[in-house]
């Protein structure tokens, strides 16, 4: 009936089990009258942490022992097909749960495999195994590291059989093993440091636990709460459970059919089940892996971002060992990237200690991660080469979340990248292509991928930055989520092309097509406007990307440009200083082209420096940022009152 009922008849014995034990036939000794038993001293520690704790989920004890009865069922039906000599079980193979509000008791009873006298001993009260030691010494050090650590181990660390005394004053076990000759037992314990065992009264073989609750949870004899617990963590075990006489779980676990054999209908319902949501899935995974590691997965992509994406506390998938539900939330079976997939996973393979929940192989889940993980990129690709329609909603839905990928999983990079869609500056809006279909439209003229970032495609749309490549029809991609910054960070460069931003350094796009003549480098107007500015920028210079656009700011190679800054003050106002950047200047403007003339005949002008001010003005304008718009209003109107004068004074001189 336990977790711990391994012995040398077990028909899948584990030889790494310290407690698999040669037993003797039942029959070898005579039936023993009532015997006082002390608790093996490990054994009285765990019992200690178990009912004195103050722990906030007492309700995994039923998943406990639902999980031993299904165990022992198993072990029973194998060991009918393999031996002729043992008692067969009475009935259709199941787990009964019967309650009794008047007596405050609730029992739980299996026809599986049962125990003899000697296995009882040995299973309820000994743990001649590592795991006992490994609980206390992580409770101990939880206990140690924080005042109340020793609470957070429940639902992470259970004690298996043990956790009836969190609930139960006293635990009776009738139990009769299938063996030839087989007595019926009855163990008996109220926790305190010693157990009775004694003849039982069982006609047919299997195990029946009764406890007698404490009054403080006399709720786990109502029928309802009872339900509510199977339905919860034992909703898929094979064998059927019944409350009474109703029939609780649904036994069908779909992740353990056949694909060809589980209907729309059934998909869309589980997703419903597992996800809490109404919408229908975008996509599914269905895995059975045997090697190397063996596990079942059934996992699909939401319709919709769940509200929690972007939560720290959020729904996950559900884990599951031999379909008792282990982890409601589990983050470890999928990288953070991923984590918008709702679903099931079950897996044998899960090694544990005394607890359901403290999985103590990590190698195991982290190849339980690679596999979901590769075969999750794979479903991904197939839906982006066979619905694009499908997949743009799949993007529009969890696109910034699958970017983070390219950001901190350097091992399934280049699949990620293959999957990422952005904007550009020839798609409409809300459109996207991949950056493959981008660099199989360049030009031959084309050497590099180019980008610029910002909060939005209009405010990138209007950048000057953009002028040179509308002129030659280059493309330019439009990354407008904050996770972009750090995505092309991550890809320096793709398909042998590099990413460059059209914000940063030098650039140099080659003879324009049909381009006028040489304007020239307007040498005072540059020298004007490094004095006027001063340290306030690292450098002013010609551009090579402005064509309409008077000014521009660009930052350094290696800086972070304006859109980067304003995202970290977003998170930490005093964290970044906002970085010196360079001013371009467009010698072919005319605003630059009379700067020029009027530097050149008056150096020291207030007017040369009110006209350095407002390019400088007019290229963070185009940032979308003033650092004084009090300042700025006065230099525009200054500038507007000299241009009205001499308009005035034109239409006032004498015609000739």
């Amino acid at each position: 009936m336990t977790d711990e009922t391994k012995t040398s008849q077990d028909p899948t014995p584990n030889d790494d089990d310290a407690r698999a034990v040669d037993t003797p036939p039942a029959a070898a000794s005579p039936p023993a009258a009532a015997v006082e038993m002390p608790f093996q001293a490990e054994v009285q520690q765990v019992l200690g942490l178990v009912i004195h704790s103050l722990y906030a989920n007492t309700e995994v004890f039923l998943r406990e022992l639902v999980s031993n009865a299904s165990d022992a069922l198993d072990r029973g039906r194998f060991l009918q097909l393999t031996r002729s000599d043992v008692t067969a079980a009475e009935g259709e193979l199941g787990i009964s749960i019967q309650l009794d509000e008047t007596a405050h008791t609730l029992t739980l009873s299996d026809n599986g495999i049962g125990m003899t006298r000697d296995e009882v001993v040995q299973n309820l009260g000994t743990i001649a195994r590592s795991g006992s030691l490994e609980f206390l010494k992580v409770h101990a050090e939880a206990a140690r590291k924080e005042k109340d650590g020793a609470l957070k181990l429940i639902g992470q660390f259970g004690v298996g059989f043990y956790a009836a005394f969190m609930v139960a004053s006293r635990v009776d076990v009738q139990t009769r093993s299938m063996l030839p000759g087989a007595e019926p037992v009855l163990w008996r314990s109220t926790g305190s440091g010693t157990f009775t065992v004694l003849p039982g009264e069982r006609l047919h073989p299997g195990t029946e636990v009764t406890l007698h609750l404490k009054p403080e949870h006399h709720e786990y004899a109502q029928p309802w709460r009872v339900k509510a617990i199977v339905e919860k963590y034992s909703d898929f075990v094979t064998f059927p459970i019944r409350v009474g006489d109703e029939l609780v779980n649904r036994q069908k676990a779909l992740w353990a059919m056949p694909k060809g054999e589980v209907t729309e209908e059934q998909h869309t319902e589980f997703y419903r089940h597992v996800s809490g949501h109404g919408d229908e899935p975008l996509a599914r995974v269905h895995l059975s892996i045997d090697a190397p590691v063996q596990f079942q997965a059934l996992l699909y992509v939401p319709g919709k971002a769940p509200y929690d994406l972007f939560q720290k506390d959020r729904r996950g998938i559900k884990l599951y060992a031999k379909r008792i539900l282990i982890d409601e939330d589990s983050d470890k079976l999928t990288p953070i990237w991923l984590r918008f997939l709702r679903g099931v996973v079950d897996s044998e393979d899960l090694s544990l200690n005394v607890s359901r929940e403290m999985l103590q192989e990590n190698k195991t889940l982290s190849s339980i991660e690679q596999q979901i993980t590769k075969q999750v990129l794979k479903a991904l690709k197939d839906l982006a080469e066979s619905n694009r329609e499908k997949y743009a909603t799949f993007w529009k839905e969890f696109g910034r979340v699958l970017k983070e990928g390219l950001t901190v999983d350097w091992r399934n990079k280049e699949a990620i990248v293959e999957l990422c869609r952005f904007e550009s500056m020839r798609t409409d809006a809300d459109k996207t292509l991949s950056l493959a279909e981008y660099v199989a439209a360049m030009p031959e003229a084309q050497q590099d991928i180019f980008y610029v970032t910002g909060l939005s495609r209009k405010q990138v749309a209007e950048s000057p930055h953009l002028e040179a490549f509308k002129k030659r029809g280059w493309d330019v991609l439009f990354l407008v989520d904050p996770i972009d910054e750090w995505v092309v960070q991550s890809l320096p460069e793709h398909s042998g092309k590099k990413l460059r931003s059209v914000t940063h350094g030098e650039l140099d796009l080659g003879p324009e097509p049909d381009a006028a003549p040489e304007a020239g480098e307007a040498p005072r107007a540059i020298a004007a406007v490094k004095k006027a500015l001063g340290d306030r920028v690292k450098d002013v210079r010609v551009t090579r990307r402005l064509t309409e656009s008077a000014s521009c700011l660009v930052a350094a190679d290696g800086d972070a440009g304006a859109n980067m800054e304003r995202i970290l003050r977003m998170v930490d106002k005093g964290a970044v200083q906002q970085q010196k950047r360079i001013l371009e200047l467009n010698p072919g403007h005319p605003m630059v082209q009379n700067l020029d003339k009027l530097a050149e005949r008056a150096p020291e002008s207030p007017r040369v420096q009110g006209f350095a001010e407002l390019l400088f003005d007019q290229a963070m304008l185009a940032e979308g940022v003033v650092e004084d718009p009090a300042q700025l209003v006065r230099r525009i109107q200054a500038l507007l009152t000299d241009a009205s004068a001499a308009a005035v004074a034109a239409d006032q001189a004498p015609s000739t």
